[in-house]
């Protein structure tokens, strides 16, 4: 009985010390894009200010679009208490590019006056971005592969808090022009642009490992492109378009449910 007692005691201290309580929940994750740049945003939804141990996500887009990230960034408060970089070189597969993302802490977040408050968002990183395209944080069958072991991943005064990607996609340029309807959709949806300058144009929607189920060039074209598409034979999910015209390459998500 003592030594049960004592253990309890000890774990409460051990539990202080960290800065965590028995009401701590997790941490999600969102991607926004501003002024040129992606921010990566964490909401706690508990308060915490003990030790951000370690977190871990991957983003992802188009092989074939014209976007590619640069050299990302941290405010210097947070680098204090949690490091992030790009972990290894980014790396193609299924149709698209991944650039993982790690980072550890060791100093309690309130050393450095940092005091995360339920609910609110917080930046903890930074990516110029160029071209056009979307980028997603993602946990897929790639990033669950234990060999890349790259999923969302979260751990606060070493305990796993991993929540949820509550905002995954954020686009690198917006391409006004190009309209699906509905989105989401139960797998009908029309898609329309306009073609400004006179070329070849191609459309494609690929799935999410990277399969082409729709192929269509049309030569020449100059105006309005408008196309109903029908996805209601195959799985429920996410698909991309993905438009080919005047040397650039310009990928929209579509979502089937």
């Amino acid at each position: 009985m003592i030594r049960t007692i004592r253990t309890t005691a000890l774990s409460a201290l051990l539990l202080a010390a960290t800065g965590l309580t028995m009401a701590q929940q997790n941490v999600d994750i969102g991607l926004y894009q501003n002024d040129g740049a992606l921010e990566v945003k964490v909401r706690p939804e508990a308060d915490f200010s003990g030790i951000f141990s370690s977190l871990v996500f991957t983003i992802r887009w188009d092989a074939n679009s014209s976007a590619s990230l640069g050299t990302s960034t941290q405010d210097e408060d947070v680098a204090n208490y949690m490091g992030v970089d790009r972990s290894g070189n980014i790396r193609e597969h299924g149709g698209f590019r991944y650039a993982v993302f790690a980072g550890f802490g060791m100093r309690a977040m309130s050393s450095t006056g940092v005091n995360w408050q339920a609910g609110q968002e917080y930046t903890v990183l930074r990516i110029p971005v160029t071209g056009q395209g979307e980028f997603e944080l993602v946990n897929d069958a790639y990033t669950a592969d234990r060999q890349n072991n790259a999923n969302y991943y979260v751990s606060l005064g070493g305990s796993d808090r991993t929540g949820v990607i509550y905002k995954g996609l954020a686009p690198a340029s917006e391409d006004g022009n190009v309209l699906i309807q509905p989105n989401p959709n139960n797998g009908r949806f029309t898609l329309s642009f306009t073609n400004t300058e006179k070329g070849d144009v191609t459309v494609e929607v690929i799935n999410s490992i990277g399969q082409s189920v729709f192929n269509e060039t049309v030569r020449d074209l100059e105006g309005n492109y408008k196309r109903e598409m029908d996805l209601s034979t195959m799985g429920a999910g996410a698909y991309y378009v993905k438009l080919k015209r005047n040397g650039t390459t310009t990928s929209h998500k579509v979502i089937y449910r």
